[in-house]
This record gives structure tokens, sequence and C-alpha cells, in this order.
């Protein structure tokens, strides 16, 4: 089974790609415990410098979130506000290449924290093997709307070099006035080497 057939229909998994960028989002029933253990969790996140320094690694992520939801907001008549029998785990998440690669990447680099997100919902088979964490994520994915990526045809890695580039470059030219041809050219082989990474 393609997995594009497998999560929605063709036309709505394109719903969520616009150019080289593709998003997630899974919407996931916790049991009564998450509402204890996921708000510890995320308290646990920010208060120990350099815990998501794994998620930060994987250069074709440019964003993922989590967040729990308790309540439905008011959205006019006749559907009011109320708060949920069970909080929801609500992940939302923006990156570059396939999206069986992408839940590869986490069911295998950051197999332990997939466990401290999702272990508290229903039906979470655990991160390992794939096959099943897969398919988990396919029956509690929803299909954008609307999506729209600032530079759709940039991954995120190619964003990142183009920010640390950008102020090297404009501190070359600022110092290429004052350089004689000779200099200039020791300067910008110096440069190419330098950011390379970056080109």
């Amino acid at each position: 089974m393609d997995s594009a057939g497998s999560r929605k229909s063709a036309g709505a998994a394109d719903r969520n790609v616009d150019g080289q960028a593709v998003a997630l989002t899974v919407f996931s029933t916790t049991r009564w415990w998450g509402r204890i253990e996921l708000p510890l969790f995320f308290l646990f996140l920010r208060l120990r410098a350099g815990s998501l320094g794994t998620l930060r690694q994987l250069s074709f992520i440019h964003a993922a979130r989590w967040s729990i939801v308790y309540r439905l907001p008011y959205n006019g008549p006749p559907q009011p506000r109320r708060r949920l029998r069970h909080p929801h785990l609500y992940f939302e998440s923006n990156f570059n290449g396939g999206w069986e690669e992408y839940i590869d990447a986490f069911s295998y680099v950051l197999r332990t924290g997939m466990w401290a997100f999702w272990g508290s919902s229903f039906g979470f088979p655990g991160a390992l093997p794939a096959g099943p964490f897969k398919a988990y994520i396919r029956n509690n994915e929803c299909v954008a709307s609307h999506y729209h990526s600032a530079y759709p045809e940039a991954t995120a890695t190619m964003v990142l070099g183009a920010l640390k580039l950008s102020p090297r470059l404009a501190e070359l030219r600022r110092r290429a006035e004052t350089m004689t041809p000779e200099e200039f050219a020791t300067a910008w082989r110096e440069f190419l080497t330098e950011m390379q990474p970056c080109l």
C-alpha cells in the first residue's frame, strides 16, 4: 500500500505539501494520566537545557510542536465551547522529504521521546517497529485545509545556510571596497572554503 493512498486520497494529501515543505498534523486522545504526565514532561523539556538537541539535529525539520487540548473553543452557534472528556495531544510539524522517512526518523532516532509524548495516548503501539507506529500516525493524522510555505523551493537546511551566509557575504562585500584585486582573490578563496557547507 503506498503512503499517499494509505493516508488519504491523493488530492487530500497534496494539500499538506507546498514545494519542498510538508505539513503533518496529528490529533490523538490521551488517557486520564496524560493530564499529569504530559505537562510534567513538557516542563522537564523547558527546564533541561539541550533536551531537544537530537530533534534540532534533524536538519530536515522546519518546526515541531506538541500541545495539550482540554477544550474546544466556541465557534459560533450551534457549536458552544465544550470541555473534552479526555485531553487530546495535538502535534504539528513541517519538514522536508518523504512522510515515511520522517516517521522513521522519529521512530529510530527519538524512540524514548516518542514514548514520553504518545505513551499516554489510546492505541499508541510504541515507536518500534516503525510499521505499526506509521499506521497509528496515519489513523490520527488530519489533512490541512490550507498550507503555505514562505520558501516553498527551499529546504530547512538551505534556509539555515542562507541565514549563516548572508551576514558573512555582506561583511566581505564591505571589506572588498578597500581591497586590491590580489587581496580580494585571497579573501574570496577563504570565504568559499569556509562557507562551502552553506553553498
